[in-house]
């Protein structure tokens, strides 16, 4: 021990302990989250009504020894209030905690703990690459469904909205989102039109998913989910709206080609839909460390780099930007690029640069 060599009366502890202190009970109250989560703490409440805790410990299924301090650690959090000896779940837990709300964050808590990246974070940080691609292979159910979680937080509606008010989202009758995953993007903009209908291409282990949310919606007849590899398939031609999302970050050293299969499935005056995270000036952090760390690790390492080489291309594919700008995203803002195709694409060979490789 580092502390043989001294005399322990005389050790004097130095400032900045609490550090320490947060960042493990920032851990504990996470556990203290999820636990509650998977218990059902929240739809018990919202079941049976204001309880106390020897209810609550009956109810869920734990020792009532302990049921005090967890359910005060929930008080503390916010998600539960108390009056009296009565425990109720508080606005934050009906809004984001309750698996019958819109806006259930559930799946998307619990993520952070199944997620490999971060269960393993030393093994990830060792990557010299990112993974070799497995198309038979890739996110889980639970995953896709924190995915859609993630993306009602804002993005969704962002996104959906700035294609909605292009002039020719009400005249367009096909769509393509590319690697759709739960296919929230293509069911909004299938409600918002009733004459539009959708294609999501993704993996083949996730269409199964892809179809349980179109289901859901009562979207059967208007949008069917394909696999499909946008590196080698060709998915058809005649679309008027094409939506890529989140997926070029592990092809951001050789975007060329992916565009020019994209392009490929355009119609004449189609719209090209991109949302990506890109660096920013200088590569310099936009948000908090733990903030970017987590974007690095859901972009494969780094985020697109840079905005003006990104822009080129468009204009080497013959597409002309429509708009750009800044959507919300749990791991920060990203950029929304619409790009109106106005001629056959052309030819391209340069490759966007990327200062951190």
């Amino acid at each position: 021990m580092a502390m043989k060599n001294h005399l322990l009366m005389n050790l004097r502890l130095p400032a900045g302990i609490e550090k320490l202190d947060q960042v493990i009970e920032g851990y504990q109250s996470y556990q203290a989250l999820q636990t509650a989560l998977e218990l059902g703490v929240f739809e018990f409440l919202d079941k049976r009504g204001s309880s106390n805790r020897n209810a609550v410990a009956e109810g869920i299924g734990i020792n009532g020894m302990f049921s005090r301090d967890f359910l005060s650690a929930l008080v503390d959090m916010g998600f539960l209030s108390i009056q009296g000896e009565m425990y109720t779940n508080t606005k934050a837990a009906n809004d984001f905690l309750l698996s019958r709300s819109p806006f259930f964050q559930g799946d998307w808590v619990q993520s952070a703990n199944r997620n490999s990246h971060w269960s393993n974070l030393t093994a990830s940080l060792r990557r010299d690459q990112p993974e070799k691609d497995n198309f038979k292979a890739g996110p889980s159910a639970a995953f896709l469904d924190a995915l859609g979680q993630r993306a009602v937080r804002g993005e969704l509606q962002s996104v959906t909205e700035a294609i909605s008010n292009w002039e020719g989202f009400y005249g367009a009758r096909r769509l393509l989102d590319i690697g759709g995953g739960h296919g929230l993007y293509a069911i909004a903009l299938c409600q918002a039109s009733p004459h539009l209908e959708a294609t999501i291409l993704d993996k083949p282990h996730v269409i199964e998913t892809t179809m349980r949310y179109v289901t859901d919606f009562g979207m059967q007849n208007r949008v069917v989910a394909q696999a499909g590899d946008i590196t080698e398939d060709d998915f058809g031609s005649g679309y008027d709206i094409v939506i890529v999302s989140h997926l070029l970050y592990k092809f951001r050293k050789n975007l060329a080609p992916i565009f020019d299969n994209v392009c490929t499935c355009l119609n004449p005056g189609g719209l090209l839909v991109c949302n990506h995270w890109f660096c920013a000036p200088g590569c310099a952090a936009e948000e908090s460390g733990v903030r970017e760390l987590a974007k690095a690790l859901q972009s494969f390492g780094h985020p697109l780099c840079h905005v003006d080489d990104f822009d080129n291309l468009f204009a080497a594919k013959g597409l002309k930007i429509h708009d750009t700008r800044v959507v919300p995203t749990s791991f920060g803002p990203s950029r929304l690029s619409l790009a109106v195709k106005e001629s056959e694409p052309a030819i391209c060979t340069s490759q966007p640069s990327c200062c951190c490789g």
